[in-house]
């Protein structure tokens, strides 16, 4: 038997070096890859050469400035094209890390991100990650970054009470399934924090910000 010291430092190494992971295989997602809206823009491989933009939530944000042209028309919005030049640009991305879900819609990670040292209920952007085997390293990064030690499953949500220090890395993308002309926060997109539309995704870069 363990002295009880040397099972009580092992127990808490155990403790310390747990994190989530992620159930396998995955289930399909409830709406089938090609019926997601704007699924090409969405599944975008990582580019084999790319200059990111250094940038901060606010500024992501303040891309409402800068909607797409014509996006009131709903045809706009799901076009499988860039439909605005935003979208060809890479930006990384640092902020707090307050939330994260599996949607269960299209097995992505859904995180929402707000500005280094703000609130939990400050404005917040939503970057995601798809669930196709070459982001499979990069789910594995995000949830060697979160604490506890369960199952990440379709519909599995964490809320965190202290925000996680991150680096996202990816495209810019509108999201325009979730179009309101009354206005761009919410709309079955994200919590109440969320302040955008525009999101970083598909997000192929993560790690801890300092």
């Amino acid at each position: 038997m363990k002295p009880p010291i040397l099972l009580a430092i092992l127990l808490s190494a155990e403790l310390v070096c747990a994190s989530p992971t992620e159930i396998t295989p995955l289930p399909a997602p409830t709406t089938p890859v090609a019926n997601q809206s704007r699924t090409t823009l969405k599944h975008r491989k990582r580019p084999l050469f790319y200059s990111a933009t250094p940038s901060a939530v606010p500024n992501i944000i303040a891309l409402n400035q800068q909607l797409p042209v014509g996006v009131k028309n709903a045809s706009v919005r799901s076009q499988n094209v860039p439909i605005s030049p935003v979208e060809r640009k890479v930006y990384t991305v640092t902020g707090d890390l307050w939330r994260v879900k599996m949607e269960d819609n299209d097995d992505e990670y859904h995180l929402e991100i707000s500005a280094r040292g703000a609130s939990r209920t400050a404005n917040r952007i939503v970057a995601e990650i798809p669930p196709d085997p070459a982001y499979a390293a990069t789910r594995r990064q995000l949830l060697s970054m979160l604490p506890g030690n369960y199952i990440f499953q379709p519909k599995t949500s964490r809320d965190f009470k202290q925000s996680i220090p991150i680096r996202v890395t990816g495209y810019a993308f509108f999201d325009g399934h979730h179009w309101s002309s009354k206005s761009l926060r919410g709309n079955k997109h994200g919590t109440r924090f969320t302040a955008t539309l525009w999101e970083i995704h598909p997000v192929w870069k993560v790690e801890p910000a300092h």
